[in-house]
């Protein structure tokens, strides 16, 4: 009989020979780490939350990929944390251990109060609280009944290799949609206020429906086309995205609407006292009353100057309008920090390109008779080209100049920009 004891009473082993080594481990998911690198790439940011001890979390969260830097603790430290102390644990921590499900609901509801857009991924009961809090809930197949019937999506196969591609889709969708919406937006805005202002003076209508097509196909139509085609993924800064539209939308809208004003009221009392020389044929006349419904009966030289200046004037201002809204596109995606002021810088030279193709185009239509004819346009002097250049120019100076400085978030004491937090408004 073999004892584990000499004959002096040591404890000793016998000769061992090994059969196999037992290791006892959680057991990382297959392909987990390129599918955080994935979310690294996207500016997503990753949150581990579990009711097992943070040390023990945080071993294996490094082990999937995570920083070895990462901070991490628990939910008993979170207990004793004021409410601006804990949104900022939220948010600079990592790993949460030892967790609560109320604790759960309180993160999510931290992260989402400080403008980030939180999705939460759960499979038991004590996680039904924090999905419905989230913006997105994902639930596990594999998930409890009460988890998946209030998920706003549930991964097959408890699959997390598919949340890359879809949180990529996402953003692209949403920062192309943003993007349709201040040009669309914009020239709403400006075309409503236009019409109400030369209503109000009573001095025509500032577009006919041709040059409203035109401003339409060659500054909104085009362009928005190509940017949701072109439209690229990443984190937006701001969960609002009617201040974001708005912060962009006012001040251009508004500034069109003032420059527009001024270029149809300067060229239409220098077509009146004709001091500029155009050619009017009577189609372009007839046209005219045909829209307005009324018949002018032109019979002597001031009604015809006075409809020749309408023309003049609509002609000036739908150049104005379009160069100042191919413009826009440049603000939209910034192709060089110079033109950051709207949006954050894109570098996408594709929109700059299109938008220089745009107006190549619609400078030849103006250049080539037929089709001037045909859109009603005037054959305007280079002089009076050179001077809406120049307006164009400086509307372009004093928008980014508006954007830059927030002056409308001060004037009216409303933060559009929630990127910016310390822009003070009148108010502080």
């Amino acid at each position: 009989v073999k004892t584990l004891y000499d004959a002096t009473g040591t404890p000793t082993l016998p000769p061992l020979t090994p059969l196999g080594i037992l290791k006892f481990s959680d057991e990382l998911r297959p392909h987990l780490k390129e599918t955080l690198a994935a979310f690294a790439r996207n500016n997503i940011q990753l949150k581990v939350i579990s009711g097992d001890a943070p040390e023990t979390v945080a071993a294996l969260a490094k082990q999937a990929g995570f920083p070895g830097d990462l901070k991490y603790v628990s939910g008993v430290d979170l207990n004793t944390m004021a409410d601006a102390e804990f949104a900022q644990t939220a948010l600079e921590s990592t790993v949460f251990g030892r967790i609560t499900p109320d604790q759960k609901e309180r993160l999510v509801d931290a992260l989402r109060q400080q403008g980030h857009y939180v999705a939460m991924i759960g499979d038991g009961v004590n996680d039904v609280l924090s999905l419905k809090k989230a913006d997105i809930g994902i639930a596990m197949q594999s998930g409890s009944s009460a988890t998946r019937s209030v998920a706003d999506m549930v991964l097959l196969n408890d699959s997390f290799g598919v949340l890359p591609a879809a949180f990529t889709e996402g953003q692209r969708i949403l920062n192309g949609m943003e993007d349709i919406l201040r040009l669309f937006l914009t020239r709403v805005l400006y075309a409503a206020l236009l019409i109400v202002a030369t209503a109000v003076v009573g001095i025509g209508f500032p577009f006919l429906p041709k040059h409203n097509a035109l401003v339409a196909a060659f500054a909104v139509g085009l362009p928005t086309l190509a940017l949701a085609l072109w439209a690229r993924p990443g984190q937006r800064k701001t969960t609002s995205i009617l201040r974001t539209v708005a912060h962009f939308v006012l001040p251009a809208g508004l500034s069109i609407t003032v420059f527009g004003l001024l270029v149809y009221f300067a060229a239409f009392y220098l077509g009146l006292f004709e001091l500029v020389d155009v050619e009017i044929t009577p189609e372009l006349i007839a046209s005219f009353e045909e829209y307005t419904g009324i018949d002018y009966a032109i019979t002597n030289a001031d009604a015809y100057t006075q409809e020749a200046a309408h023309l003049t004037a609509q002609t000036a201002l739908t150049v104005f309008a379009t160069w100042a809204s191919l413009l826009l596109v440049l603000f939209v995606e910034p192709p060089h920090p110079i033109f950051v002021g709207g949006d954050v810088y894109s570098g996408d030279v594709r929109p700059t390109l299109l938008a220089l193709l745009c107006f190549i185009g619609f400078t030849a239509l103006l250049l080539i008779e037929p089709l001037r004819s045909f859109f009603e346009l005037l054959a305007l002097p280079l002089w009076g080209f050179v001077l809406l250049a120049i307006v164009t120019a400086l509307w372009a100076v004093i928008l980014r100049m508006a954007w830059r400085n927030h002056w409308l978030d001060r004037f009216l004491g409303v933060r559009f920009d929630l990127t910016k937090p310390e822009i003070p408004l009148p108010s502080q």
